[in-house]
């Protein structure tokens, strides 16, 4: 029982790629307000004006189809001109988390083959970007822009700037000045549904990211049918709140453009400044992690807010709760949606029908959308299991090309192991209802989710076993009223070696993205295991629960 979705979806995918719905938009709706940012205000004829000087400029500092370009920057109408230029020359984007920190910027920028690289220099006037980026490549400035000498990334030859000038850099306003000289046939590249358009990198199991290939087909075909879902239209105005180097991000740039929606962005997420978006922009539909909406709705500013035009909210990444369904109901007057997904089945796979009960948006994660079939099946056997009985949420395309990834950037056996015989298995436990409804009942893999945000155990402790006192590392993702879940961090220290859970915490902060950064450090003598010598998590778990009386009663 898939939602009942019409068939357009099918059209725009096996016909369609980005380019292509990005000159639909700008003819359909030329001088309609595309693209909101503070006080800028771009149509959708500008939208796409502005994205060919891009892909101009890209091409005049030696971007070709197939290579493939970093893009570093927070939300903000340059990175949505970036995206699709990158995608009309052909080229593939890598988005890169805008809270990497040096060993994830070094193994992101290696792994992915990036030949180029566009940045902001500092982000949100906090995080020094570019501090990092020289601090792996101390040489940046020792060549000339666009034919650099990296020993730590032989590929990457193009790094451009968009704020401030930089030795070895290009300038953002000087690429686009280079693009002049550029005729248009030059970037006409045919792009196609099956090209691959980005690589975004997603936590794994085994240690750093793991970069999930998609192509215009599976991007294009979740959006579509999502739109609908989230009944989104050309009057509409859609707020983007979560980053947009993530799925989730990027879905509200897509279903803006496809619907003819107008897509308001911010560079952050904070409560006042997001009731104050909500109003002056008149607002009918956005995304929230369920952290974010209880952060809205609990502001002591709250009431003082007209929010009358909101009247579609999805939250993904975390359980939402039947209150927090309930109160935004009462409060704003909104539906609430649920949704569930992973990068690698597209994004978006199963989505809860409008006028569902909190209850049941609570207990699940909805019914498939029309683009891909779901089912449980035994993570083992792959035999698809009966109703009500526990095994892996599996996705399958409805037509190549309608869900699946293309694969993980160079790991084909991965690949293989994640795709067995059409189906591609989720890594999350849960049950089929008699109804066509899929729950969530736990976790085949050892990642947990901060905020929306997943997290992997395994880069964690990696990270932890470096540190000159630590011996060995078990992390393990423990109950949080706010986030859902936080990092929980148990340490084997070497033999007469003492240290602080402040001395841990802020060698974390140092090394990785706070998300990843366990919020609780505990030193013990020994980890619990099983017969086979593998340590025995749950029992963690467990114990960090009943020492602060937080099982449910």
């Amino acid at each position: 029982m898939n939602l009942d979705i019409s068939n357009r979806w099918r059209e725009l995918t096996q016909k369609e790629a980005w380019p292509s719905l990005l000159k639909e938009a700008a003819f359909k709706w030329p001088d309609k307000e595309a693209l909101v940012f503070k006080d800028e205000r771009v149509s959708f004829r500008e939208y796409r004006e502005k994205t060919s000087q891009v892909a101009k400029g890209l091409f005049a500092a030696g971007v070709r189809p197939g290579d493939h370009v970093g893009l570093w920057m927070t939300n903000r109408p340059e990175w949505c001109y970036s995206r699709f230029g990158i995608n009309q020359l052909g080229a593939v984007m890598i988005p890169l988390n805008t809270r990497y920190r040096t060993e994830e910027l070094n193994y992101v920028l290696n792994q992915s083959d990036a030949k180029a690289l566009i940045m902001e220099s500092k982000f949100l006037g906090q995080i020094d970007a570019m501090g990092l980026l020289k601090e792996l490549c101390p040489e940046l400035g020792n060549s000339p822009p666009g034919e650099l000498n990296l020993a730590k990334f032989p590929l990457l030859k193009v790094v451009i700037v968009l704020d401030g000038e930089e030795p070895g850099c290009f300038g953002w306003e000087e690429v686009l000045r280079l693009g002049e000289g550029v005729h248009d046939q030059e970037i006409e590249i045919e792009t196609r549904p099956d090209d691959l358009i980005h690589v975004i990198y997603t936590s794994g199991t085994t240690g750093f990211p793991k970069g999930v290939m998609t192509s215009n087909s599976n991007n294009i075909a979740f959006s579509a049918t999502s739109a609908e879902a989230f009944s989104l239209r050309e009057e509409d105005r859609f707020l983007c709140l979560p980053p947009f180097f993530g799925n989730m991000g990027i879905w509200g740039v897509n279903i803006c453009l496809m619907a003819g929606a107008t897509a308001v962005m911010t560079s952050r997420f904070r409560p006042l400044d997001t009731l104050m978006l909500l109003e002056k922009e008149k607002i009918t539909h956005t995304m929230f992690v369920a952290t974010m909406l209880i952060d809205i709705l609990a502001h002591p500013y709250f009431g003082k807010y007209n929010l009358g035009s909101l009247k579609h909210i999805v939250c993904g990444g975390a359980v939402v709760s039947s209150k927090l369904i309930r109160d935004a109901k009462e409060k704003i007057g909104a539906e609430v949606y649920n949704g569930y997904g992973l990068v690698e089945a597209s994004g978006l796979s199963s989505w809860t029908p409008a006028g569902d009960t909190p209850e049941h948006i609570e207990k699940t994660i909805g019914l498939p959308l029309a683009h891909n079939e779901m089912t449980i099946r035994d993570p083992l056997t792959n035999q698809e299991l009966p109703i009500g009985k526990e095994g892996d949420i599996c996705m399958k395309e409805v037509f190549p090309g309608s869900c699946h990834m293309k694969g993980y950037y160079k790991k084909p056996e991965l690949t293989t192991e994640t795709i067995r015989d059409g189906w591609l298995h989720s890594g999350d436990l849960g049950v089929k209802d008699s109804d066509g409804y899929f729950r969530i009942t736990g976790r085949v893999k050892e990642m947990f989710t901060v905020g929306g945000f997943n997290v992997s155990p395994p880069e964690i402790e990696e990270t932890l076993r470096k540190h000159s006192k630590v011996k060995d590392a078990a992390v393990v993702g423990v109950p949080d009223e706010r986030l859902g879940e936080v990092g929980a961090a148990y340490l084997i220290l070497k033999l007469d070696e003492t240290a602080t859970e402040e001395e841990i915490v802020n060698y974390c902060k140092k090394c990785m993205a706070d998300i990843k950064t366990p919020r609780y450090v505990f030193f013990v003598q020994d980890f619990p295991l099983n017969p086979q010598g593998k340590v025995q998590k749950f029992k963690l778990k467990e114990e960090f629960i009943k020492e602060r009386c937080l099982e449910k009663g």
